[in-house]
């Protein structure tokens, strides 16, 4: 298997986020996000990221979402990965492996921005 270079990017904007206490004193947060997602068009989702306890700055991060496709067809996703505290104010990077219900798979590399209420990064095939 190979990973291909850049191939696509997702664009979401931020709808609603909640928070909430995780074991070992830690907290989770529940995002949920909309936009365009190259190949797939709208998703809507829900990225989950868990800080494992206060004042941690990395984590794992979970996807579940849908994309709805012209034509009707729905595709569902699933993705596992990491995220990080960035140098700057508010922001974290978000990485993870993309699991389609067509069978396709893609590496994800985001930046989740709280000035902007966005989600933002690029997509590349794992072939």
């Amino acid at each position: 298997m190979a990973i291909s270079s850049e191939s696509g990017e997702f664009n979401y904007s931020v709808t609603s986020s909640t928070f909430s206490a995780s074991q070992g004193g830690g907290t989770e947060v529940v995002i949920n996000v909309e936009g365009d997602v190259s190949g797939f068009g709208q998703m809507n989702g829900t990225l989950t990221m868990v800080a494992p306890a206060p004042g941690v700055n990395a984590g794992s991060v979970s996807f579940r979402g849908a994309a709805f496709v012209d034509g009707g067809e729905v595709i569902g996703t699933t993705a596992e990965g990491h995220w990080a505290k960035l140098d700057s104010e508010h922001k974290w990077r978000v990485r993870g492996i993309n699991l389609y219900s067509n069978g396709e798979v893609n590496l994800s590399d985001g930046t989740l921005d709280l000035a902007t209420r966005t989600f933002n990064g690029t997509l590349a095939p794992w072939t």
